[in-house]
């Protein structure tokens, strides 16, 4: 009897020592998971959070012209933003160059012409909008105002237009960046 009681204990042992285990490498792998897939930026004012690893970078590898069917399908690039105020912000949302990784890769002689290159943008309401990227007045998308103490969230796509001409498959990219700017003056930074 003695032997049968020693053996439970020592068997209710190994079970609390291999779920503890098992419990703490969930953890440890649910937190490396959800801190490399988010970047987080912000202003005086709004927390932007990018649900990518690479942040705020929009990047098109590869010039494969697909229908619009097909590009509102493709890659996402999504973030939040979010108003922790107690007063109502005036914010935009703009897609530029990046210009950084141009020089960074000396590759400005293989930038995709933006006349082919269409998105979308909707918030998490709203249907989504399709542009061309030339479209675009100094890279502005969305001027729009956040009531205070409220969230938005985003969804952009980005591809090549069926009507491309440039051959498929070259060295030509696009290298791009979202930017959202709290009053027309503070732009999201990094956090770090």
């Amino acid at each position: 009897m003695l032997n049968i009681i020693k053996y439970r204990k020592k068997e209710v042992l190994i079970i609390i020592f291999i779920l503890s285990f098992a419990l703490i490498a969930t953890y440890n792998i649910y937190y490396k998971f959800s801190s490399s897939e988010s970047t987080d930026y912000n202003t005086d004012t709004l927390d932007v959070t990018f649900n990518q690893k690479n942040g705020d970078q929009i990047n098109i590898l590869k010039i494969i012209p697909v229908t619009d069917s097909v590009g509102l399908s493709s890659k996402s690039y999504n973030f939040t933003i979010k108003n922790n105020t107690k007063k109502s912000i005036k914010y935009s949302i703009n897609i530029f160059d990046n210009n950084k990784l141009y020089k960074k890769d000396d590759c400005f002689n293989y930038s995709i012409p933006k006349n082919i290159i269409k998105f979308s943008i909707h918030n998490n309401k709203e249907k989504s909008n399709i542009y061309n990227l030339s479209d675009l007045i100094n890279g502005n998308v969305v001027n729009r105002i956040i009531k205070a103490n409220s969230e938005e969230e985003y969804t952009v796509r980005v591809w090549i237009s069926n009507d491309a001409t440039q051959t498929t498959g070259t060295k030509m990219h696009y290298h791009g960046i979202i930017k959202v700017v709290d009053e027309g003056t503070l732009v999201a930074t990094t956090i770090k």
